[in-house]
């Protein structure tokens, strides 16, 4: 299981909102969890806002721009259903020559003597 830090850049892997979708501080059978930012999408890059560890050791993550709530408190999302997005800054990029075409019109003629 990957741990996160706030910072991190996440996808989700897993977008099924239908069983039980986050990691709530309490049990989840009295209230409704309400999206007010929408569900998570999976084409969507989220950055890690902060991280909590619930009462079971699973971490919870909340996400910038995309809040869960369970009656009036904020509640975090399970880390289990995202991923660290890999980071390339340390590759070197490819690098791409571009062929010129060579202009028309005078060319230089080189002669010996």
């Amino acid at each position: 299981m990957e741990t996160f830090a706030p910072g991190d850049r996440v996808v989700a892997i897993n977008t099924n909102i239908g069983t039980v979708p986050l990691k709530s501080l309490k049990p989840h059978d009295a209230n409704p969890f309400l999206f007010p930012d929408g569900p998570v999408r999976g084409d969507v890059i989220y950055h890690v806002h902060r991280v909590c560890y619930t009462r079971d050791g699973c971490q919870g993550v909340y996400l910038t721009g995309l809040r869960v709530t369970w009656g009036d408190i904020e509640a975090p999302w399970c880390a289990t259903r995202f991923r660290k997005v890999d980071d390339l800054r340390d590759h070197a990029p490819k690098k791409r020559r571009r062929k010129q075409p060579v202009a028309a019109g005078r060319r230089a003629i080189c002669s010996v003597f």
